[in-house]
């Protein structure tokens, strides 16, 4: 989250151009699905997966991918916007979905 905080306040990071429309939206993507997957780790280190866990990581990371936005909007050259705040609602739940995966894929079965 520091991470994403100071890259936010940089006033004229751009995401390199790939040749596609989208490197931003692709950039928020994956640094929320990065964000996403270590709420879910930091949550299974006390709590077994659950409904609530998803629920609780989603709310989590979702309101700091809005904050984001809001402090945006104070930086200068960098705007909020709603598109952003989607692609970081989308990054989380990725993230929440491939570490659930990558976690049933690595645990033993129990004997």
């Amino acid at each position: 989250m520091i991470c994403i905080f100071i890259l936010s306040s940089i006033p004229s990071v751009r995401p390199p151009d790939l040749g596609l429309n989208y490197e931003d939206k692709i950039a928020h993507v994956l640094e929320y699905t990065i964000l996403g997957a270590l709420l879910m780790r930091g949550g299974l280190l006390r709590h077994p997966a659950s409904v609530r866990l998803f629920f609780t990581v989603f709310i989590i990371g979702t309101l700091y991918g809005a904050s984001d936005e809001l402090h945006q909007r104070f930086v200068p050259n960098r705007f909020a916007s709603p598109w952003d705040a989607l692609a970081d609602m989308i990054g989380i739940l990725l993230g929440m979905i491939l570490f659930r995966v990558w976690k049933k894929c690595h645990t033993k079965p129990e004997p």
